[in-house]
């Protein structure tokens, strides 16, 4: 006769990993040896802002144990763009980031180039022979600089901001009208980002016999990225394997598809050999996503016992110099749940604006 099976709801549930990892036994992205492996670092902008007039790399490329160094030239023509995974409206589209810089940069800490080498600090070494020339333009730090318009991340698309919709719920304007009280204030969701103990990490090994890339380090969206960067790479999706390891934290930030995803699996193509690439602290705060910086201008609608008649306001979402993987789901978020759960339940969506 089977016994039922004890129940689980209420009771302790002992965690089967945790014995590997206090005895120091997990196997982390950095703890990966491939043979053959090389390492890759990446040269970053140090400028807000600016146009590209050259880099030369010609004296890194001579630098003993350096085996590559890869810029838009070496990529190609075209440089790809990075998609959206959410929230995909179609004005989004001139605002996607692309995998390394060719004609300008946006933000500190953009890729302008990757160094790769038998060692890291050989890679590192190398990486300040790179000579960049970059003419510095106006930067456009905030959401203010950006509505002025005096400098343009994106000339061709005329305007800083990717998009503006309005949604709404009911009558604001008639609950306004007979409200007993009203009132009007501003709130900020200053800007952050997660700082997990592992920082991002990636091993990519491209078998040319085969014509198969091996990607190890991969977290969070594993099919998403496969998609993304097939077609990037010329591949066929089943080409790919994406292999996740143990991994230091995640937080939302780790996992999206970053620059670096393209990169250092190029970088393994382009050289014939394992590429590893580990990021540093510093690299993390300035290159890995950011998230909310949300102003609101609002205003409450009330009955003189404090019965809430109505919302309405204005809600600004600072994106950054580029859209990124999640879209505009943050301050569409912010309007989404600002009246409560029961309103929010049924807010429409911005892509049914």
């Amino acid at each position: 006769m089977n016994m039922p099976a004890a129940p689980l709801i209420g009771q302790p549930v002992d965690r089967a990993e945790d014995r590997r990892f206090l005895t120091g036994a997990g196997t982390f992205v950095d703890d990966l040896k491939r043979d053959g492996m090389l390492h890759a670092v990446v040269l970053r902008s140090s400028v807000a802002h600016g146009r590209i007039n050259g880099i030369d790399a010609s004296a890194a490329r001579a630098r003993k144990g350096v085996r590559a160094v890869i810029t838009a030239a070496e990529i190609g023509e075209t440089i790809p763009l990075i998609p959206l995974r959410l929230a995909n409206l179609p004005e989004f589209a001139p605002y996607l980031q692309p995998v390394i810089a060719k004609d300008k940069v946006r933000y500190v800490g953009e890729p302008l180039a990757v160094v790769v080498a038998e060692t890291q600090a050989l890679a590192e070494d190398a990486l300040e022979a790179i000579e960049v020339d970059i003419a510095p333009l106006p930067a456009v730090p905030d959401r203010h600089a950006a509505a002025s318009g005096k400098s343009l991340l994106f000339e061709a698309s005329g305007s800083n901001r990717a998009v503006r919709y309005s949604v709404s719920s009911g009558d604001a304007d008639a609950a306004f009208a007979k409200a007993e009280y009203t009132r009007r204030e501003s709130f900020r969701c200053h800007r952050l980002t997660a700082v997990p103990l592992e920082t991002r990490g990636l091993i990519a090994e491209w078998d040319a016999a085969k014509e198969r890339l091996v990607i190890f380090g991969a977290t969070k969206v594993l099919f998403f990225n496969r998609r993304v960067l097939a077609p990037m790479l010329g591949l066929a999706e089943h080409a790919i394997d994406m292999i996740e390891l143990d991994v230091g934290g995640g937080f939302g930030v780790r996992g999206e598809f970053y620059p670096e995803d393209f990169l250092i699996p190029f970088a393994a193509r382009h050289v014939g050999r394992p590429v590893k690439w580990i990021e540093d602290r510093r690299e993390h705060l300035m290159a890995t996503n950011h998230s909310r910086e949300v102003d609101c201008d609002l205003e409450v609608a009330c009955t003189r016992d404090g019965i809430i008649l109505g919302l309405r306001g204005h809600i600004y979402g600072d994106m950054g110099a580029y859209i990124r993987t999640n879209g505009g789901v943050v301050p569409a978020k912010a309007g989404q749940f600002l009246p409560g759960p029961t309103a929010s339940a049924t807010w429409p969506s911005p892509s049914k604006r």
